[in-house]
Order: C-alpha cells, then sequence, then structure tokens
C-alpha cells in the first residue's frame, strides 16, 4: 500500500479529490487535522514569537537575545554609564532598553545603586551625580 493509498484512507470518502501536493482534499475535517498539528518537545523553545511555527523570524529573535545575553555586567555597566554621560549626567530607563535583556539590566542598575555609582530620582531618571531632593 502506498503513501497516496493511506492518505486517501484516512480521509474518509474524499478519495476522489485528494490533492497530494497539500496532502489533504480540502474538507474541513483535513484541514482541521492539518492545522492542530503542534510543537513538541524542546521546539516550543525555539518558537520565539510564541506563533506555533518555527520560522525564520524566531531563529532571529534568538540570535538578538543571544547578543544581548552574552554580555558580562561590567561590560553593560561601562554601557550604563556612557550613556549616562553622552546625555548630560542624567537619564531615563528608555534610553537603556537597547544596551541587555531587562533582568541584567535592572541587576547591574540595581548594583550600580547600592554602590552609589548610580542614583534614582524620586521620578524614576538615573543620574551620575545625587540629585537635589
Amino acid at each position: 500500500m502506498s503513501w497516496k493509498d493511506i492518505l486517501k484512507a484516512s480521509c474518509g470518502g474524499h478519495r476522489e479529490k485528494i490533492d497530494t501536493e497539500k496532502g489533504s482534499c480540502g474538507c474541513a475535517s483535513c484541514e482541521k487535522q492539518q492545522f492542530e498539528k503542534k510543537l513538541v518537545g524542546n521546539q516550543k523553545r525555539i518558537d520565539a514569537n510564541n506563533d506555533g511555527k518555527i520560522t525564520g523570524e524566531d531563529f532571529s529573535m534568538l540570535r538578538e537575545r543571544t547578543k544581548k545575553a552574552a554580555k558580562d555586567d561590567k561590560t553593560v555597566e561601562k554601557e550604563i554609564l556612557a550613556e549616562v554621560k553622552k546625555e548630560g549626567g542624567a537619564l531615563g530607563m528608555k534610553n537603556l532598553k537597547g544596551i541587555t535583556d531587562d533582568t541584567q539590566l535592572n541587576k547591574v542598575i540595581n548594583s550600580m545603586l547600592k554602590r552609589k555609582t548610580l542614583f534614582k530620582h524620586r521620578n524614576g531618571d538615573l543620574y551620575t551625580h545625587n540629585p537635589v531632593r
């Protein structure tokens, strides 16, 4: 029995309408079976945009994550201080979003706040000097 015969038998009566290119006859039950193919195992971790498919977009998103996560804390700290200096000594958090992922960024900023390398204004801006309150 060939795969075409098995495919025709699994459709249940639409044998004459089966398109062997698509693998189904186009009826609702065949389309539903094709649509319900799910990711298995660790494929879910590759699907970065959670659309149920693994595409080139997923791989580019994963590459960007690894580039951001590959930085160590000292490098991130230097980039934060360079950005503050570039902005004239004070800046908001939106200026720092491209440096690294949010968890590492918050960890480094909290460390800098504890060591008093950075100071935080009550409005949330970051300063290299202690703002007047």
